[in-house]
């Protein structure tokens, strides 16, 4: 059978940019392979999410999530399940962990794509470093990542040349695992849901990068040391402020933090999965 790809995009939520790095690597090694263009579309920005995105037969479509607290993001789930259409395009979700777990996230987002009018062909839980510390997935993805990520397209690429490309999907019945209860340094539970970022107004130079990067519009476009929205603690803010001047003083997500670094600092394994 005639390999039935006539065009591949890279679809993406990537606050700090690891999902980014991914889907486009994933994306470009697909389309090298396939002879084809990569199309990226970034829907980090809320306004990307609010627009409806629509896909055709002979669509191949990487749909790329981080991982937080072992699900999709639970502020950006339900953006993705009514922006993308798939109208019977292919699909390939990937979620990105911080090395710490991927949790029922792919799954997860395989329901979204299954919902969305998506044949869903393939699946991946991939690693990069965590957004909360460089020392937690620390210059993942790596070149043996990339590797892996290779052979993944490469075996992708040969079952679409097969005629069945009917692929075993989830069931209509679906329920994703509980999201992981984050702990401190000591095992407790760590409670900082309502914890937002704070600004160093010494080093604050009144750029605007913080408000303009926040994917959920929460902060004052009047204040930038006001954030008056929810906040995913995504660290876009922190990650892309030139002048360091964002960061958290919440007790219980510092601590938090110095636990995943404690305890998930061993290379954790990209996981590859195909459904047809």
């Amino acid at each position: 059978m005639k390999n039935p790809i006539e065009r591949i995009f890279a679809v993406y939520f990537s606050p700090t940019g690891g999902c980014k790095k991914i889907s486009q690597k994933i994306g470009f090694t697909a389309a090298e392979m396939m002879g084809l263009d990569l199309e990226e579309m970034d829907l980090t920005n809320l306004a990307s999410r609010k627009s409806l995105h629509e896909f055709s037969k002979g669509d191949l479509v990487f749909v790329v999530s981080p991982v937080y607290a072992s699900r999709i993001p639970n502020k950006i789930v339900g953006d993705l399940a009514v922006c993308l259409k798939g109208q019977g395009s292919y699909a390939v979700p990937l979620v990105v962990y911080g090395n710490r777990s991927p949790g029922d996230a792919l799954n997860e987002l395989r329901s979204v794509c299954q919902g969305a009018g998506f044949s869903v062909l393939a699946g991946g839980c991939l690693v990069a470093r965590h957004a909360f510390s460089d020392d937690i997935g620390r210059a993942r993805p790596d070149t043996a990542d990339f590797e892996e990520y290779r052979s993944f397209v490469a075996d992708l690429g040969e079952k679409l040349k097969e005629d069945d490309l009917e692929p075993i999907t989830l069931p209509d019945d679906y329920e994703p695992e509980p999201y992981y209860k984050p702990l401190k340094e000591d095992m407790t539970p760590a409670k900082f849901l309502k914890a937002k970022p704070k600004t160093d107004e010494s080093k604050c130079d009144q750029c605007g990068i913080c408000y303009r990067v926040c994917p959920m519009d929460s902060i004052s476009r009047e204040n930038y040391s006001d954030v008056p929205g929810i906040c995913i603690k995504c660290q876009a803010c922190i990650r892309k402020c030139p002048q360091g001047a964002k960061y958290f003083d919440d007790e219980d997500f510092l601590s938090h933090v110095a636990m995943v670094r404690n305890n998930f600092t061993r290379r954790a394994d990209n996981i590859f999965q195909l459904y047809i």
